[in-house]
């Protein structure tokens, strides 16, 4: 599938999807069969009431994350069953915006953000340029459906003169309600008065939004180029697009040499919330204390963008400095067995591709996030059928349960949990952990997959229709 992006306005650019999903789905009707005949019958259902309307979805990237992964395949499979649906991304230049947009995802994980007063006029300001711009792309009969805070308060300006059905699709979430979440849930329900509903990827997450509220997960794409199984080494283009920055150990390390080694999997944002530092202190521990069982080719692979390619996460370059910094103190031995990966972002199709295939060969995949409203990394690697092991943070546990498909490790000392599961993936026996995953890959084809989650979505949207302005 190929995804390219075209200037509309100054902050907004529309983004172009090209590529054909739904003869995918009728060619494995073995696993798909029953999903795809509820996905016609609500399709029927839905086309006279949406009607020849333009759905518009809105975020703010077209590159990197949960988010720009879902939508492209989402939008070309509403267009081929014949609906009209666009994408925009919105993109500030102002570095304080995404300050800002970054401290209430923070502060919704209950991890008070310093300074937001005084990055609120950022957003405000920038907000209201977006609005304006709205005006001259959205058509009077069009649809909204806004992707988390960034968008969210442009909208709002937007509708609250022009009124348009519209729903907040939020993919943040948090499972308890704390007095940070509470003001932070407060603030972003200011901006929901336009809309006609919410929709959250867990009931766990719903709060006060004056609005109905409707649950759909996340879900993945089984044929993108991430998800599907990829033959033969990789070409030198990959290879190019592949950095093992902070390690200066000699030979140069390849893709291809990672490949064809044994390694464990980590692949996230380079955020302090995903873990990282976790994984590398289970990693330290497990060579530590298993020399006779770690081969010359076992290594630690915690795989994230090019940093200097994800233009609204401004505290990712700042972390993954972090992350350098904790590897130069672990001892030699340990530090040339940790790759720190960081992938280009410049080709979104060759990026997905260096993904999967790190996803594909891995000897185990972990994800030991603090916090996690989904984790569409883990539903990737579920699907798979590959060993999973997590972390008990809610998006995670939700999707993993412990000894069914894979293992979720409880705090306190999860670091030596991981440590300890790390020899468990190394033994002679893996039998357990095959089943697992057999397991896994099983539930992911029903209930996780797009062509499962699109009905939910015909019904929010009919929802919306019936309860907007005239």
């Amino acid at each position: 599938m190929k995804v390219t992006t075209k200037q509309c306005t100054p902050l907004f650019d529309e983004v172009l999807v090209e590529g054909s999903v739904l003869e995918r789905y009728a060619e494995e009707r073995a696993d798909y069969g029953e999903l795809l005949d509820e996905l016609f019958r609500s399709s029927n259902a839905t086309r006279d009431k949406i009607g020849a309307r333009c759905i518009w979805h809105i975020n703010s990237t077209a590159f990197g994350g949960g988010v720009a992964e879902m939508l492209p395949h989402h939008i070309r499979l509403l267009r081929e069953l014949g609906f009209d649906v666009r994408w925009l991304i919105f993109k500030p230049k102002d570095e304080h915006f995404f300050e800002f947009t970054k401290g209430l995802h923070n502060s919704l994980h209950d991890t008070i953000a310093a300074g937001m007063d005084e990055l609120l006029p950022h957003y405000l300001q920038t907000s209201q340029q977006g609005a304006s711009e709205l005006e001259r792309i959205i058509g009077p009969d069009d649809f909204l459906v806004i992707h988390d805070p960034q968008p969210l308060c442009a909208a709002a300006q937007f509708l609250d003169s022009h009124p348009h059905p519209a729903i907040w699709r939020c993919h943040i979430g948090y499972p308890k309600r704390t007095p940070t979440v509470e003001k932070t849930w407060d603030l972003l329900k200011e901006y929901l008065r336009p809309f006609q509903r919410v929709v959250l990827s867990d009931e766990a997450y719903a709060f006060d939004a004056g609005r109905p509220i409707d649950f759909i997960q996340p879900s993945i794409s089984p044929f993108s180029t991430k998800n599907r199984n990829h033959e033969g080494p990789p070409s030198q283009a990959l290879e190019n697009l592949v950095s093992f920055k902070g390690h200066e150990f000699e030979p140069n390390a390849t893709l291809q040499d990672i490949l064809g080694s044994q390694y464990f999997l980590h692949v996230s944002r380079w955020d302090g919330l995903k873990g990282i530092d976790r994984i590398i202190a289970a990693f330290d521990r497990f060579v530590g204390t298993a020399r006779a069982e770690v081969s010359d080719n076992t290594c630690l692979v915690i795989a994230g963008p090019d940093p200097s390619g994800v233009s609204d996460d401004p505290e990712g370059r700042e972390y993954f400095e972090k992350c350098v910094g904790l590897c130069s103190q672990l001892s030699e031995e340990v530090r040339r067995r940790v790759y720190l990966t960081c992938i280009s972002m410049k080709d979104s199709n060759a990026n997905a591709e260096i993904v999967g295939r790190l996803q594909q060969n891995a000897h185990g995949i972990f994800q030991l996030s603090r916090e996690e409203g989904f984790g569409l990394t883990v539903t990737e690697a579920l699907f798979r059928g590959k060993p999973v092991v997590v972390s008990s943070a809610f998006g995670l546990k939700r999707q993993v349960v412990n000894g069914l498909n894979g293992v979720v490790l409880d705090e306190p000392d999860i670091e030596v949990k991981a440590a300890d599961v790390m020899h468990r993936l190394v033994a002679a026996d893996r039998s357990d952990f095959e089943e697992m995953a057999r397991t896994a890959r099983e539930n992911c084809l029903r209930s996780s997959t797009q062509i499962s989650q699109i009905p939910k979505w015909y019904d929010s949207i009919r929802s919306a229709l019936s309860s907007s302005p005239p």
